[in-house]
Order: C-alpha cells, then structure tokens, then sequence
C-alpha cells in the first residue's frame, strides 16, 4: 500500500509549484432546531508560515430543512492572490449552499456542499460560479480523540469563463474530537488552479477547527 501511495503522489510531487498552508476557525450557535447562524475565518500561508496569499472572513446562517437537507447562505469578504499570481484582489461574495446529506451506513456518510457564488471585486469584475464538493466520511470510533477518516474533492466552474477554474483534492484527512463542541480536522490537499497562463498545481496542509454550540 506504501509502495501503490508513493507511485500515485509521485508525478504530483514533480509538478507542484510549492506547498501551502491552511488554517480555518468556524464557529456555529445552534439557535433552535432549524436556525443556526455562524462565522467562518480562513488564513492560508506559503511554506506554512510564509507569505500570506489568502485571508477570508464570512459570517453565514444555516436552516435545517430536514435531516437529510441543509440550506446555507454566507456574506464572504477576502483578499487573495489571482490564479497566476501577479496581483492581489479584494473580492466580496453571496454565497447559497444546498447541501444534503446520506447516512450509507452506521460508519459511512455521504455529504454534499453545493455553493453558487455571485462575486464582486472590489474596483473592478463581477462574476459567478459553483462549487461542487461531495464528501466520504468515515466513522471508526465513536468516542475518545480520534474518531475518523475522510476524503472529498470539490469543482469549481465559473460561468463567466465558461470553463472549470480550479479543483481540490482531498485524499486524506483525519477527524478529531477534543471535546463535545469541537471537531479538527487534519488534511492533506491537491490543489489546481487555472488561470491565463494555464494550471498551477500546489500541495495544501490544513487544519479545520469547528466549534459548535
């Protein structure tokens, strides 16, 4: 299995243009049995702890329709590098999610964020896109600090270029449960992104905390 991993991440290893780092805080308060509301940060950083590219802060209230259906909208304000990197923009985002999820069995779920973006940069374009991200969940334990594995992979079309625009890659990532409020999750990341002077490819190491109350 050592052997079949490093022979896949291999040919990804020769072509990435550098490794970043991720960082996310959210935070929800579950105010009845179908409104929630919340707040997301995000940081991401070169080589871990270099060079700022990305910074993202977007409040969000969530309405339970059932189980199975979650509906979500975000106001999302951030500054991040352009796919070729030559210049920092300031962008602000509406964002709606439909996003339901399926319970397979007693230790794997079925999720899906499902998010249309209107997008304004500030001084300049406007545009929209969606972002598909199903997701595989793993239960293993269901107590103590480690409970899991999952993986995802999210698509991001921009119909004001017609064309996919980036992909994320999670093969891996570990969920861990501190306490009763707070999940982490530990997770390697194959990110590509296109822009006018073709894809770039990164490697991405993150961390997601996520308080719930």
């Amino acid at each position: 299995m050592r052997l079949l991993l490093a022979l896949l991440l291999f040919p990804a290893l020769l072509c990435a243009e550098g490794t970043q780092a991720w960082y996310q805080n959210t935070i929800w308060l579950r105010l009845d049995e179908k409104w929630s509301v919340g707040n997301d940060l995000h940081l991401r950083a070169d080589d871990g702890v270099g060079r700022i590219h990305t910074w993202i802060a977007s409040p969000r209230v969530r309405y339970d329709l059932s189980p199975t259906w979650q509906l979500q909208a975000n106001v999302s304000v951030l500054e991040a590098y352009n796919a070729d990197e030559t210049a920092i923009l300031d962008w602000t985002r509406f964002e709606f999610e439909v996003n339901p999820t399926f319970r397979l069995s007693d230790s794997l779920t079925l999720s899906f964020r499902d998010r249309f973006e209107w997008r304004w940069r500030h001084g300049g374009d406007y545009s929209t896109r969606i972002r598909l991200r199903p997701q595989l969940d793993w239960t293993l334990r269901k107590e103590g600090l480690f409970r899991g594995l999952y993986a995802n992979n999210e698509v991001f079309y921009d119909f004001t270029q017609d064309r996919v625009t980036e992909n994320r890659l999670t093969p891996l990532g570990v969920l861990l449960r501190p306490n009763e409020h707070l999940d982490l999750r530990l997770f390697y990341l194959w990110r590509s992104t296109r822009g006018g002077q073709g894809w770039r490819n990164y490697h991405g190491l993150g961390v997601q905390a996520a308080l719930n109350y």
